[in-house]
Formats: structure tokens, C-alpha cells, sequence
């Protein structure tokens, strides 16, 4: 009965812990690894584990989540054939019962048995009716994934999709928080060269941007990076980087 108890709420543990790796993720990669391994240890027996993120050009596989699994990662992915890939083209849970007894994906199953894999379990994760990755699970055993087990890996993958899109969000918001840096770094550095240019041809920033978007042409050099050449060739400095998000010194309090 203790053991029974046990399985709960070693389940709810983990999914708090998936939580909090979510909460502290520090990349898409790492927080897949971090995913797999808290499922591996939320997961009754432990299994193996392992999380695909469908995206392009290519799946991004973290996991199993030790070390010894390692070739069976490589394995699984190693002519693209597989439970993992019908999972994510399908967005169906996919089963093996008995590695030894399948007969799909070719030498897949082959593979998988000498790696010590007598069973496997895909669950899709799903957002939004999109399936973004599949959690993908091994056992040494036959018949390692009953069904009431699959409740709780299903349960298991509802949660590590829910954060996993939270993370693509964020880092998302990070990717265009920095292009939009980037671009404004080069509009800051450019309009630096074309007052230079306005003050020593003594001409308006249309006809200033001219003359630097024709010496980019003719030097096939993108016009931020000529701008900063230009800059540091008239100044001896470097272009001078635009302020983002500095906090202004405080006023001074005026007396009364």
C-alpha cells in the first residue's frame, strides 16, 4: 500500500519539478535534457527519456537521460525511422510492447533490442492542437508501459508541452528583442556617419545617404558595417552604441 501511496506523489513532485525547470530555464536545449530527466525520475519504474522538439530544419532530440542511453538516442534517429517520428507526423501515442516482436520501421527495432530496449512508449505533446514534440520513453522490460501507466505519461507530456511552448515563447521574445537591438544599433551608427557626411559636403541626409549607400555598392560592404568604418576612420573612437533600457540619475530635489 505504501508503495501504491508512493506513486502519486512521487507523479505530483514531479510535475511541480517540471514546473520549476521551466521557471529557471536557461535555453531550449538544456531545458529539453532537464525535462527528460525530470520525467525519468517523476515516471513510475524510471524509464528512460527523452524529448523531441519538431521544428525546423530538423527535430532536436535531448535525452534518454542517462548516460548509457546515449546510442540509443543516436540509434532511434539513425535513418529517421521510428516511433518518435510516426508519433510526430500522426499525433497519435505510439507502443511497443516488445522490440523483439516488432516488425515496423525496418531495422529500428533491431537496433533498439541490442541496445538493451525490450519496450517503448511516444506520447505527442501537443499546444493549440499543434503537436510541437514528442516525450519518448524505454524500457528495459516487455510490457513496460501498461495502461495505467500511460495515464500518468500522458498527464506527464500535457504538462512538459504546456511549459515547453511557455519556453519557445520566451525565447522567441529574446530572439526578436535582440534583432530589434541589433537594428537599431545599426541605425544609430549609421545616422552617426551621415551628419558626418551632411557636415562635410554641407548637404541634406537624402543626399548623405546616397553617397553612403553608393560606396556600400561599391565595395559590396553591408552600410551599418561602412558606417562604423566611417566613424571610426573621422573620430579615432568607436561608434557611439545606443542607450537601451538605462535608468536616467534621479533629479536632484529642489530646495522648499
Amino acid at each position: 500500500m505504501a508503495q501504491e501511496r508512493s506513486a502519486p506523489d512521487e507523479l505530483a513532485r514531479g510535475l511541480a519539478a517540471l514546473t520549476a525547470v521551466m521557471v529557471s530555464a536557461r535555453d531550449v536545449v538544456a531545458t529539453l535534457g532537464e525535462f527528460a530527466d525530470t520525467a525519468s525520475r517523476m515516471l513510475p519504474g524510471h524509464p528512460l527519456a527523452g524529448v523531441t522538439l519538431h521544428r525546423d530544419p530538423g527535430p532536436v532530440t535531448v535525452g534518454p537521460s542517462i548516460a548509457r542511453a546515449v546510442p540509443i538516442a543516436e540509434s532511434a534517429h539513425g535513418d529517421g525511422q521510428g516511433p518518435c517520428r510516426e508519433t510526430i507526423e500522426t499525433g497519435r501515442p505510439v507502443s511497443v510492447p516488445d522490440t523483439a516482436a516488432e516488425r515496423r520501421w525496418g531495422p529500428y527495432p533491431a537496433r533498439m533490442l541490442a541496445h538493451g530496449v525490450r519496450s517503448i512508449h511516444v506520447e505527442p505533446l501537443r499546444t493549440d492542437g499543434s503537436v510541437i514534440g514528442a516525450l519518448h520513453l524505454y524500457s528495459p522490460r516487455v510490457h513496460g508501459f501498461d495502461e495505467a501507466m500511460r495515464g500518468a505519461i500522458e498527464l506527464t507530456a500535457t504538462q512538459i508541452a504546456v511549459l515547453l511552448d511557455a519556453v519557445l515563447a520566451t525565447a522567441r521574445q529574446a530572439e526578436l528583442t535582440a534583432q530589434l537591438r541589433e537594428a537599431l544599433g545599426s541605425r544609430a551608427v549609421i545616422d552617426q556617419a551621415l551628419g558626418m557626411i551632411m557636415m562635410q559636403r554641407r548637404c541634406g541626409s537624402e543626399e548623405a545617404f546616397g553617397v553612403l549607400r553608393t560606396a556600400s555598392h561599391q565595395r559590396n560592404v553591408k552600410l551599418a558595417r561602412l558606417a562604423a568604418e566611417m566613424v571610426r576612420v573621422m573620430t579615432g573612437n568607436e561608434p557611439i552604441p545606443p542607450r537601451f533600457g538605462v535608468d536616467r540619475a534621479p533629479r536632484p530635489r529642489r530646495g522648499g
